[in-house]
C-alpha cells in the first residue's frame, strides 16, 4: 500500500474530492446521483487502496531507559491532512468500527442529507410570523406584513396578542418574550406609558394576567441579612424586642450591613438575655446581618509574644445567642399586620417578579442540517432559546443530543447574524465524536478542531493563526487546550483587582479577633495576587480570544467549571465552600471579556447535573449566566444571596465526648421558587423523566432499581461490636486526636467496606459466600449466563459478530488502589471470580485502566462490540462521558454513593438513547443492619425534591442541600451497631432540641407581645391625658401674632416684641441669685416664671422659663447669647408647637390602638410545633426502650471473635486525607 504520506491529496480531501460536488448538488437542488456514484466509487478504490479513512492503529511503546509504557494511537489516512480542515467533514461520511477495523458507508452515500429551503406557504399571520422568526429571528412588523401584502397596522391587528410592542425600546417582541421575565417591571413600565398613549392598555392587561401569584408572609422566609428587606425593619426590630434604639445602613455595593453598636453597650440585656458578656446583642445583630459566624478568642502574652486561643464555651454561647435573635426575628417580623404587609409587599416586587420564559422552537427548518437527522421538540425548543436570549444552561439529562442542538444553535445563530465565530470546549475523550458529529449534521460547515496533532505545542501558535484568519463556523477545542487561549492582559488584570477589591471589602467586615475566617479570606486573596503576578510572566506569545475573533464559547460537560471562588464572611460555615478552580476562573474571565463583544451572547454551557454538591456551585451559575439579574435583587454578594436562599442551621450533634455541641452548618435552600426562576431564567431543562416523551429508552425492569440483600453474619455482628469499642475509645480519649491515632472518618470508612466484605478489615478471613460482594458477582454471572445469545447491531440489519449482553458494575469503595492498603479490593475479586465461572479475562475491564481520551474511547468501542462484557469503575471515571449503551443490560451498584448526582450520572450510562435492550435492569446491594439502606433512602428523598424543584413546583419552598452530610458521630455509632435506629435517635434529640429552642423563643415572644400590649395601653392612657391637656392649652392659649402681640412682665405691659425681649434680658441680669420674682409674667394666656443658671460673670447659661400650663409646668430652655427677639420668637415657636403635639398624641393614640388590636390575637396563642415536638418526644421514648431491650439482648451474646479485628484505638484504615470516607471515593477530582 502506498505510503500515507503520498497519497494523492484528492483522496483525503473533502473540497477536491467528489463530495464537494455531491453536497454542492443537494444543496442547490441540482442532479446529484452522478456525484453520488462518483463518491462511492472514490471511497471504495480508496478503502481498497489504504484501508477506511478513520483507520486507527494504536501501538504500545516502551521506554527504555525509565520501562514505562505508552499508548500511540495513529490514525494514518488522516495524519497527512490534519491541517487541512476539510479532513474531519471526509471522516464524517463513513461509520468506523475501531474494534473491527471496518467502515460502513454513511448515509451521504445512499441519500440524499441536504434539502435546499422550502419556500414556505403563508396564509395566516401566525404563518407570516413564523416564518419571520425563522429568517430574521425577530418580530418585523413590516417584514411580516410585506409577507402577508398587506399594510404594517393591518399585519398587528392579524398578529392579536402573538406580539406586543414594548414600550421600553419600541421594539416588537413575542408574547412568550413579553409577557416572561421582570414582569412587574415591566407592568411599570406599560402602566405609565399607557396613560400618554393608550395603545398600550393591552400590555397592561396582559401583564396582569401573567404576573406571579403573590406570597403570602407564611410562605415567605425572611431573614436578617437578606437585602430586600429595609434597615429601618431591622432597627425597629432592636427597638421592639432587644430594647435597643440603633441606626442600621445597608451598602448594597458591597454587600455589607453597618450597625451602630455603640447604643448596646448600655443596655443590660444586650449582654445577658440577648448577649454575652464577651459579645453583645450589637456585635451579634451585626454578625446576623452579615452573615458572619461568632468566634470568641482568649488573648494573653507570652515571651512577649500575643498568644491566642478559640474559648469554645464562650464562643458556643454567643452562637447561641446569635440563634436566639435569628429566630427571634423571624418570629417578630411578620406579627404586626401592616409591617407584613409592606415586606411581602417588597419581597415580591423584588424577588416574586420573575415568570420563566416558555420557548417554541417547532417553525425552525435548521437550513443547512442533514434531512437524515430528526431532531426533537427539547432540542429545537433549546436552539430557539440560545437564538434569541443567548447565554443559555443546556440543563439536560444524559443521552438528550446535546451535541446536535449545539451545533445547530451555532449554525443558526450564524445564519442570522447573532455571533461570528463560535469556540467549542469539550472534554478531550469526546473531540472527535463533536467534530464528526457537527460535520455530520451540517456537511458544509466550517469548523476548526484542535485535535493531539495540529494543537501540539511545536504547531499551537501557527494553529490559533489560522483560527484568527479563517471564517470558520466553529472552533472545536479540548477542556485542557482552551487554557492555553489567552484574553487581552489589561482586561484580567482589572478582572483580578476586582476580586481583590472584594477581598480587602470582606477583610474590613470580619472581626479583627475572627483570625480563622481572616487567614481563610487572605489565603484566597493571596491567590488571586499570585494570578496577577503570573500575568507579568507571561511568555507564550499568542493570539488573545480577541484576536482570534471568538465572539461566543459553548461548553460542554460544564459541570467541570463549577468551582468560582467568591469572597464571604462564612468561610467557617459547614457546607459553604468559597475557594474556586484555576479552569472555572479562566472560563469566567473569558465569558466576561466576549460580553463586552456580544452582549447577551458569550456564553452556552451543557451538563446533564446542573446541580451537584454544594449551594456555592448554583451561585457560581447565577453569576456566569445573571449577573444583571442578582444585582437588579441586591443579590450580587453571596452573603447576601445565602441569607436570602440559604439557612444555615444549628443543630446539636453527638460529639466524640458522648455530650450534645451546637454545630452550624449550611442545610438546606429557602424561598426555593424564586431561587429557581432566576436558575430557569438561562437555563433550559430536561429532566431524565422527560426523556421518555421525546426519545427511545429502554424500561427499567420492574419499574425501579432493584434492591439485593445480605444477612448479616456473625462475623459481621462482632466487627460491628469491634467498631463500638473503637467509638468508645475515641469518646474516652482526652483532647485532640494526635497522628496515629483513631478517629471518626476511620471507624465510617472501615463500616462501609466491611458492609461489603469483611475482608477489607480483616484480610485473613475466609470468604463468606453471601457477603453483598458475592450476591452482586452471583447476580452479574447470571444475567451474564442468561444474555449470552443477545443479538446486538452495529446499524439497522448488520450484526455484531459478537453475542451477549454487557454490564457495568460501579463502586467508589474496595478500588484496586485500596488494595495495598486495606489487603483486598473488591474489583480483582470480582474480576476473579468471574473468570473462574468461566467469563475470559479479556472480556473484563477496569475502567482505572483507561487514562487516556483514546484508551476510553478503543474501550467503549469494545464494549459495544462485546468484546468486553464487564466494565468496573468508580463514580469519578465511568460516571460522565461514557457512551457505551448498545449492549448494557445491567447495572450494579455496589457501595452507596453520597449524593444524588453520581447516582443520577451512573445510571444515566444504561437509561440512554441508543441502548438496543427493550428492557434494562438496575441492581443496588445493601447488607442489612448496615447504613447501606437508609443511605439510599436518603440520597432518593434528596433526588425526588431536586427534580421537583427543578421543574418548576412551586409548592416546594424549603429544599435540603444535596451536598449536606448526617452527622459523622451519629452515623460512626450507627454503622458500629448496626442499628439504624441510633441514628434515628441522634435525629431526633437534635429535632427535639431545636423545637424546645424554638418552644423556647415561642415563650419568649409571647412575653414580647405581652409587653407590647402592656406598653401599647399605656401610651393609649398617657395619650389620651395628653389630647384632653393639650386641648385644653389650645383653648387658653392667645394669638400673638402682628397686632395682637401682647406681653406682660411683672407689672409691665409690651406690645413690641423687641422691647418686650430685651426687658426679658435686662430683669435677668438685674435678679440676684435666687430673686427671681422681677421675672414673672404672662404671654399667649399663659403665665410664666424662670429658673436661672449664671455662672460668675452673670451671664445667661441654660436659664429656662417655667410654664405653667393646664395640667403641667414645662421647662423651655433659653439658648445661649440671645438676642431680645431671639428670645421671643422662642416663646412664640413654643406655643405655636401645640398643635402639632396634639396631632401627635391623637397619632400615639391611634397607633397604640392598633397595636393593641393587632397584637392581642397573638396572646395566648399556643406553639405552632408542640403536636411535632409532643410527636417526636413520644418517637423517642419507644425508640428508647427499643435500644434498651436490644440492648440487653446483645449484653447476654458471648463474642467468639473479638481478638480476630486487631487492638483498639489504633489509627484507623482510612485517615483524615482518605477520601474514601468522604465524597470522593479515590481522591479523583474532576477540577
Amino acid at each position: 500500500m502506498a505510503s500515507p504520506r503520498k497519497l494523492p491529496s484528492s483522496a483525503a480531501r473533502g473540497r477536491a474530492s467528489p463530495l464537494n460536488p455531491l453536497i454542492s448538488s443537494q444543496e442547490t437542488n441540482r442532479p446529484w446521483g452522478e456525484h453520488q456514484l462518483a463518491l462511492r466509487r472514490a471511497h471504495t478504490k480508496f478503502v481498497r487502496n489504504h484501508g477506511p479513512i478513520n483507520k486507527t492503529e494504536i501501538t504500545t511503546i516502551t521506554d527504555e531507559d525509565t520501562g514505562q509504557s505508552r499508548e500511540v494511537v495513529r490514525r494514518p489516512n488522516i495524519a497527512p491532512f490534519a491541517d487541512d480542515p476539510d479532513v474531519w467533514l471526509v471522516a464524517s461520511i463513513e461509520e468506523y468500527d475501531q474494534e473491527t477495523g471496518k467502515a460502513r458507508h454513511g448515509a451521504i452515500f445512499t441519500q440524499r442529507v441536504i434539502h435546499p429551503p422550502k419556500a414556505p406557504v403563508i396564509v395566516t399571520g401566525a404563518d407570516a410570523l413564523s416564518v419571520c422568526l425563522h429568517d430574521i429571528g425577530r418580530v418585523d412588523i413590516d417584514y411580516i406584513a410585506e409577507s402577508l401584502g398587506i399594510m404594517p397596522g393591518e399585519a398587528e391587528a392579524a398578529l392579536g396578542g402573538a406580539v406586543f410592542l414594548n414600550p421600553e425600546g419600541r421594539a416588537w417582541e413575542t408574547a412568550d418574550a413579553y409577557l416572561s421575565g421582570p414582569v412587574r417591571t415591566k407592568l411599570a413600565v406599560a402602566e405609565a406609558a399607557a396613560v400618554l398613549e393608550p395603545r398600550f392598555a393591552a400590555n397592561v392587561e396582559a401583564l396582569k394576567a401573567a404576573l406571579p401569584v403573590d406570597l403570602k408572609p407564611s410562605e415567605i422566609t425572611a431573614r436578617l441579612g437578606a437585602p430586600w428587606i429595609p434597615p429601618m425593619v431591622i432597627a425597629l426590630f432592636c427597638k421592639e424586642i432587644l430594647g435597643v434604639e440603633t441606626s442600621v445602613r445597608h451598602i448594597a455595593g458591597l454587600g455589607s450591613w453597618m450597625l451602630d453598636k455603640r447604643a448596646f453597650e448600655q443596655e443590660a440585656s444586650s449582654a445577658t438575655e440577648w448577649g454575652t458578656a464577651r459579645r453583645h446583642a450589637g456585635h451579634l445583630v451585626d454578625d446576623a446581618l452579615n452573615a458572619s459566624i461568632p468566634q470568641i478568642w482568649d488573648v494573653w502574652y507570652e515571651d512577649g509574644q500575643e498568644r491566642r486561643k478559640l474559648n469554645p464555651e464562650e464562643t458556643e454561647a454567643a452562637k447561641e445567642k446569635l440563634f436566639k435573635i435569628k429566630t427571634a426575628f423571624q418570629n417578630w417580623v411578620w406579627t404586626e399586620a401592616e409591617r407584613a404587609e409592606t415586606l411581602s409587599g417588597i419581597y415580591n416586587a423584588t424577588m416574586n417578579n420573575m415568570v420563566p420564559r416558555h420557548f417554541d422552537g417547532s417553525h425552525l427548518t435548521l437550513p443547512g442540517a442533514s434531512t437524515v437527522i430528526n431532531f426533537y421538540p427539547h432540542q429545537k425548543r433549546v436552539i430557539w432559546r440560545i437564538i434569541t436570549a443567548g447565554g443559555t444552561y443546556m440543563a439536560h439529562a444524559v443521552g438528550s443530543g446535546k451535541t446536535f442542538s449545539m451545533a445547530a444553535a451555532v449554525m443558526e445563530q450564524k445564519r442570522l447574524g447573532l455571533v461570528n465565530k463560535t469556540m467549542m470546549v469539550v472534554p478531550g475523550h469526546c473531540l472527535a465524536q463533536a467534530s464528526r458529529e457537527f460535520l455530520l449534521l451540517y456537511p458544509t460547515a466550517r469548523i476548526l478542531v484542535a485535535d493531539d496533532v495540529n494543537f501540539a505545542r511545536p504547531k499551537r501558535q501557527r494553529f490559533l493563526a489560522r483560527a484568527a484568519m479563517g471564517d470558520w463556523d466553529c472552533i472545536i477545542i479540548t477542556h485542557a487546550a482552551f487554557r492555553f487561549i489567552p484574553i487581552p492582559t489589561a482586561f484580567e488584570r482589572a478582572m483580578i483587582q476586582e476580586q481583590l477589591d472584594a477581598f480587602e471589602a470582606m477583610l474590613d467586615d470580619v472581626d479583627s479577633d475572627d483570625r480563622i475566617s481572616r487567614k481563610r479570606i487572605e489565603r484566597m486573596k493571596e491567590g488571586f495576587e499570585a494570578k496577577l503576578e503570573n500575568l507579568g510572566e507571561r511568555t507564550d506569545d499568542f493570539l488573545t480570544i480577541s484576536e482570534i475573533g471568538i465572539d461566543q464559547i459553548i461548553v460542554d460537560e460544564a459541570q467541570e467549571f463549577r468551582k468560582l471562588a467568591f469572597a464571604t464572611n462564612q468561610t467557617t460555615l459547614k457546607g459553604v465552600d468559597p475557594n474556586g478552580s484555576q479552569r472555572a476562573w479562566d472560563l469566567f474571565v473569558k465569558t466576561r471579556f466576549i460580553e463586552t463583544i456580544n452582549s447577551g451572547r458569550a456564553l452556552v454551557m451543557a451538563s446533564g447535573t446542573p446541580i451537584t454538591n454544594t449551594m456555592g456551585e448554583l451561585f457560581t451559575l447565577q453569576r456566569f449566566f445573571a449577573q444583571e439579574i442578582l444585582e437588579r435583587m441586591g443579590l450580587q454578594h453571596f452573603d447576601g444571596w445565602a441569607s436570602n436562599f440559604g439557612d444555615a442551621r444549628t443543630e446539636l450533634e453527638l460529639q466524640p465526648s458522648g455530650t450534645y455541641k451546637p454545630v452550624t452548618r449550611f442545610s438546606e435552600f429557602v424561598n426555593v421558587p424564586e431561587l429557581i426562576d432566576i436558575f430557569r431564567s438561562f437555563a433550559d431543562v430536561v429532566l431524565p423523566a422527560d426523556l421518555r416523551q421525546y426519545v427511545k429508552l429502554p424500561n427499567v425492569a420492574t419499574g425501579k432499581r432493584q434492591v439485593i440483600t445480605a444477612q448479616p453474619t456473625k462475623m459481621f455482628k462482632s466487627y460491628q461490636k469491634h467498631l463500638a469499642a473503637r467509638i468508645k475509645a475515641i469518646q474516652d480519649r482526652k483532647g485532640k486526636p494526635e497522628k496515629g491515632d483513631d478517629i471518626l472518618l476511620s471507624v465510617i470508612g472501615d463500616g462501609r467496606h466491611a458492609a461489603i466484605d469483611l475482608r477489607f478489615v480483616a484480610p485473613s478471613l475466609p470468604n463468606d459466600p453471601d457477603s453483598k460482594l458475592n450476591l452482586l458477582i452471583e447476580n452479574a454471572f447470571r444475567i451474564y449466563a442468561e444474555n449470552s445469545g443477545n443479538v446486538y447491531e452495529i446499524a439497522p440489519g448488520v450484526p455484531y459478530e459478537t453475542t451477549g449482553a454487557g454490564q457495568m458494575i460501579f463502586s467508589d469503595l474496595g478500588t484496586l488502589a485500596v488494595e495495598a492498603r486495606r489487603g483486598f479490593s473488591a474489583y480483582r475479586w470480582i474480576k476473579e471470580q468471574l473468570i473462574a465461572r468461566g467469563v475470559p479475562a479479556s472480556e473484563i475491564a477496569f475502567m482505572q485502566d483507561y487514562k487516556k481520551p483514546s484508551e476510553k474511547q478503543r474501550l467503549f468501542n469494545a464494549f459495544n462490540a462485546g468484546q468486553v462484557r464487564f466494565l468496573i469503575g468508580s463514580s469519578q471515571t465511568m460516571g460522565t462521558g461514557v457512551n457505551a449503551q448498545k449492549r448494557l443490560k445491567a447495572l450494579h451498584h455496589l457501595d452507596v454513593p453520597w449524593l444524588p448526582s453520581d447516582i443520577e450520572q451512573r445510571e444515566g450510562r444504561i437509561i440512554r438513547q441508543g441502548n438496543q435492550n427493550e428492557e434494562i435492569e438496575v441492581y443496588c446491594y445493601a447488607t442489612l443492619t448496615s447504613m447501606d439502606a437508609p443511605m439510599w433512602g436518603q440520597n432518593q428523598r434528596k433526588q425526588r425534591f431536586i427534580e421537583a424543584a427543578l421543574s418548576g413546583d412551586r409548592s416546594i419552598r424549603r429544599l435540603e442541600d444535596a451536598g449536606s452530610q448526617s452527622n459523622q458521630f451519629a452515623m460512626a455509632k450507627a454503622i458500629a451497631s448496626g442499628d439504624q435506629r441510633l441514628m434515628r435517635k441522634a435525629g431526633l434529640e437534635a429535632e427535639i432540641a431545636r423545637l424546645i429552642r424554638l418552644q423556647d423563643a415561642h415563650i419568649d415572644n409571647q412575653m414580647a407581645v405581652r409587653r407590647t400590649i402592656q406598653g401599647a395601653k399605656a401610651s393609649i392612657e398617657h395619650n389620651r391625658q395628653r389630647v384632653a391637656d393639650i386641648t385644653a392649652d389650645l383653648a387658653q392659649r392667645m394669638e400673638t401674632r402682628a397686632d395682637l402681640f401682647a406681653f406682660t412682665l411683672a407689672d409691665r405691659s409690651f406690645t413690641e416684641r423687641k422691647a418686650a425681649g430685651a426687658a426679658i434680658l435686662t430683669a435677668i441680669m438685674e435678679a440676684g441669685w435666687d430673686d427671681t420674682s422681677k421675672i414673672a409674667g404672662e404671654f399667649a394666656g399663659f403665665k410664666f416664671a424662670m429658673k436661672l443658671h449664671r455662672d460668675r460673670k452673670l451671664l445667661i447659661e441654660g436659664s429656662e422659663f417655667v410654664i405653667q400650663r393646664c395640667n403641667k409646668r414645662d421647662l423651655l430652655e433659653i439658648p445661649e447669647n440671645p438676642t431680645p427677639l431671639g428670645i421671643i420668637a422662642r416663646l412664640e415657636a413654643y406655643f405655636g408647637r401645640f398643635d402639632a403635639e396634639l396631632e401627635e398624641a391623637e397619632m400615639r393614640v391611634t397607633e397604640g390602638t392598633r397595636r393593641v388590636a393587632d397584637y392581642e390575637p397573638r396572646l395566648g396563642q399556643p406553639f405552632d410545633l408542640q403536636g411535632e415536638l409532643d410527636a417526636k418526644m413520644a418517637e423517642m421514648r419507644e425508640v428508647d426502650i427499643a435500644l434498651a431491650e436490644t440492648k440487653e439482648d446483645q449484653a447476654s451474646e458471648e463474642d467468639e471473635f473479638a481478638d480476630i479485628f486487631g487492638p483498639i484505638g489504633r489509627a484507623g484504615d482510612c485517615d483524615e486525607l482518605d477520601e474514601t470516607c468522604g465524597d470522593n471515593a479515590e481522591g479523583e477530582s474532576s477540577e
